[in-house]
């Protein structure tokens, strides 16, 4: 796969959020599904927009940390801001996607900070490309669509089948249903 397909994937992901934030009563956004979850939909969201902002603001200098998030309560809070910044992000993306070919090395090193326990001294690096940042991007993506997804079924609410299931999963129940 090459990086404008991952691209491309994460674009479309984070469209399918913009698709199931347009759908929701705007009250769902906020609200917390007790005593099944402890967060919200627009918490959840507010996660995975950190990540990609982390990403995006990290990415020149070759030094991405994911723990340094902006938190911003207002992604949390407003369903039309966190769609103006995922649209925003797609952007971004669009950009990347077209001077990713005039990089000279679009899978040169990356370093990525770790803090996997909070006990882990900070500053500690691992090693990874822009490819698999944006494999990790779409894969925390989905995971935390799954749970949006049980969040949004558990009220009532219809979600897409496909919402919150790993790209993977989709390509193999395709196999599975074509050789049936």
């Amino acid at each position: 796969m090459t990086i404008t397909h991952l691209i491309d994937n994460n674009i479309d992901t984070l469209q399918a959020a913009i698709t199931l934030l347009e759908t929701l009563p705007a009250d769902r956004y906020t609200h917390v599904e007790r005593p099944y979850f402890e967060s919200s939909l627009g918490k959840h969201l507010r996660h995975i927009v950190d990540h990609y902002l982390c990403f995006q603001r990290d990415l020149e200098a070759g030094i991405i940390d994911y723990d340094q998030r902006l938190r911003d309560s207002q992604l949390e809070s407003d369903r039309d801001y966190a769609i103006n910044v995922i649209r925003t992000l797609q952007s971004y993306l669009k950009t990347l996607k077209t001077t990713v070919s005039t990089i000279a090395e679009p899978d040169r090193t990356l370093n990525v900070l770790m803090c996997n326990d909070v006990d882990m001294p900070r500053g500690q690096m691992t090693h990874s490309s822009l490819g698999r940042e944006l494999q990790f991007l779409q894969g925390h993506t989905v995971h935390h669509f799954a749970l949006m997804a049980a969040m949004v079924r558990i009220s009532g609410l219809h979600v897409d089948n496909d919402f919150g299931v790993a790209p993977s999963t989709l390509v193999h129940e395709k196999t599975v249903k074509v050789s049936a």
